[in-house]
C-alpha cells in the first residue's frame, strides 16, 4: 500500500476527538494574552500546511505525522514561556499546578462520572465503616474519617482509591435513595473553610476544609440534600473518626 492510499485509508477511517470546549477556552485565552512580539509570524507557503500534514501532497505518513509532533510541541512550549511556565512545563489560566486548595468542579465531576462507568464506583463494598476505613491502610498517606449515616438517609455503601491532580485520595461512597454520592476526602493544612456549592454538567459539588482534611461530596441529588449531607459529615471530630 502506497503513502497515498494509506492516507486516504486513515482519513476515511481513523477516530476524531474534538477538544473539550474548557481546553479550547483556555488555549484561546492563553493565545490572545500572548504580546504581539512574542506571537510567531506566519508566512504564506506554496502549499496547504494541513493538506500537506494529512499526506494529500505526496508527502509520506511518516513524515507527516513527525512533522504534526514537533507542530504539537512547539505550540505547548510557546503557550509554557508565555504564561511564565518556561519549557519546564504548560501552565495554563485557571488550572491547578499544586495539589492545594479547592479542587476544580469540572475534575470532581469528571472523577465522579467516571466512577459510574463500569464497576468503578467501589473497590471496597461494606456498610461497615470497620471494613471500609482499615481497607485505606497502606494505599494512602493518611487516615481518612469513615461514618455510616443509614440513620439520616445516608448509607455508607463502600469506598475506592481514587486520584486527583495526580494524587491519591480516598473515596467514600454514599446512597441516597437511588443516587450514589462520592465523597472525595485528603489531607490538608490550614484553617477550617466554609462550604462552597458549584454545579457541572447536572452534577451538584459541595467543598469545604474541616479538621485538617479537605472534603468534596458530589452528587446528581438535589442540592439542598447534598448540603444537608454535607452538614452531617461536618460533625465533631469524635463523632467522626472511628477506629
Amino acid at each position: 500500500m502506497d503513502d497515498w492510499v494509506l492516507s486516504s485509508v486513515i482519513k476515511a477511517t481513523a477516530t476524531r476527538y474534538d477538544a473539550p470546549v474548557a481546553l479550547r477556552a483556555q488555549l484561546r485565552a492563553t493565545l490572545a494574552a500572548i504580546p504581539a512580539a512574542r506571537k510567531p509570524v506566519l508566512h504564506k507557503a506554496p502549499f496547504a500546511l494541513w493538506t500537506w500534514l494529512a499526506g494529500s501532497n505526496g508527502v509520506g505518513a511518516g513524515a507527516s505525522f513527525a512533522f504534526g509532533v514537533v507542530l504539537a510541541f512547539g505550540l505547548v512550549a510557546a503557550l509554557g514561556v508565555a504564561s511564565g511556565g518556561g519549557m519546564g512545563g504548560l501552565s495554563l489560566p485557571g488550572v491547578q499546578t499544586a495539589f492545594s486548595g479547592a479542587v476544580r468542579t469540572d475534575e470532581l465531576v469528571a472523577s465522579h462520572v467516571r466512577s459510574l462507568m463500569a464497576t468503578h464506583l467501589m473497590d471496597v463494598i461494606s456498610t461497615d465503616q470497620h471494613t471500609v476505613k482499615p481497607w485505606f491502610n497502606g494505599k494512602v498517606d493518611f487516615s481518612p474519617p469513615v461514618t455510616d449515616f443509614a440513620a439520616q438517609g445516608y448509607p455508607l455503601i463502600g469506598g475506592r482509591l481514587d486520584y486527583l491532580d495526580g494524587h491519591p485520595v480516598a473515596a467514600l461512597v454514599y446512597r441516597f435513595r437511588a443516587h450514589p454520592i462520592n465523597v472525595f476526602v485528603w489531607p490538608e493544612n490550614g484553617r477550617d473553610e466554609r462550604k462552597i456549592a458549584a454545579s457541572e454538567q447536572g452534577y451538584d459539588v459541595i467543598q469545604w476544609r474541616h479538621d485538617g482534611m479537605r472534603f468534596a461530596a458530589v452528587s446528581d441529588i438535589n442540592p439542598d440534600e447534598l448540603r444537608a449531607f454535607a452538614d452531617i459529615l461536618e460533625q465533631p471530630p469524635r463523632a467522626m473518626m472511628n477506629p
